[in-house]
């Protein structure tokens, strides 16, 4: 009968020393897997994006051919063909970086000297909306910082950009008495107002008899607009809606869908879906 042999393993005490180094290396190696495993983070946020739309805001000023450069290699990364007054763009998404914009007449060549050009910086995650406004004689460009926190439910967000050269200020306020804005100066964007969803008449009021206008807006829960206040064919004014994001505050949607960048074909815009056109509004 075979016996069972019974093997024992025998552990001698590690020297304090030994135990220490052992400890050293561990932690060492436990750094160096840590700053490996963080390293893709580090490329992550270097190619961080944010998003741009543009607007023609200027009502003497001819079709424009939009063009956005990086500074840095010198590429072209969005076009937009034939863009007349008061279209808006939808947004590009762009890695952070600063950017140069040109608007020169449309169908020129792209060495022909602009209309106008201005210097954006694209920051991580930031929307802007950059927009040409003013005469054709006194053009200016300025970038307005969008916000598109996401609103509460069944309510929309709403802003207003006043662009009218009509009127050095225009107050805007919904049919019940929410006031959008109050005495907006010419050229500047409002902070953004929370109203119930649904379909809206909008009283505005400029500073002269004729700059005085209704609208109507058919605002979706969880949307986020800008009304942009623009001149209208009779000395007046009027207002061009457009959702800046509907529904979500991920990817900004914008107006329109215009062009996509140097590797698109290049088309001319359309104007704000669901919304009246700003040749209807003028009618």
């Amino acid at each position: 009968m075979a016996s069972a042999i019974e093997t024992r393993t025998t552990r001698r005490p590690v020297p304090k020393r030994l135990a220490i180094l052992l400890a050293v290396v561990a932690a060492a190696i436990l750094a160096l897997g840590a700053a490996f495993f963080q390293a893709p983070a580090a490329n992550a946020a270097g190619s961080a994006t944010g998003w741009v739309r543009v607007g023609h805001l200027s009502p003497d000023t001819k079709s424009v051919d939009v063009r956005l450069t990086s500074l840095k290699g010198g590429q072209v990364v969005y076009e937009l063909d034939n863009v007349t007054y008061g279209q808006v763009s939808s947004y590009k998404q762009l890695p952070v970086g600063t950017y140069s914009v040109s608007m020169t007449s449309a169908g020129a060549s792209a060495t022909s000297k602009p209309v106008i050009s201005a210097s954006i910086t694209v920051a991580s995650g930031k929307p802007i909306t950059v927009v040409a406004y003013g005469k054709n004689a006194d053009l200016k460009t300025t970038v307005f910082e969008d916000d598109l926190t996401k609103p509460a439910a069944d309510t929309a967000r709403i802003r207003l950009v006043q662009a009218a050269t009509v009127s050095k200020s225009v107050s805007v306020a919904t049919s019940t008495g929410t006031w959008v804005a109050q005495n907006a100066p010419y050229g500047s964007a409002s902070g953004y107002a929370s109203v119930g969803a649904g379909k809206w008449t909008l009283d505005l009021t400029g500073k002269k008899k004729a700059a005085t206008a209704t609208a109507s807006v058919n605002l979706a829960s969880g949307s986020i607009n800008t009304l942009f206040v623009l001149d209208n064919a009779k000395g007046g004014i009027t207002i061009v809606p457009a959702v800046d994001s509907a529904a979500t505050t991920t990817t900004p949607k914008g107006g329109v869908q215009t062009g996509g960048g140097y590797e698109a074909t290049h088309e001319a815009p359309t104007f704000f879906g669901g919304f009246r056109t700003f040749a209807e509004a003028n009618h």
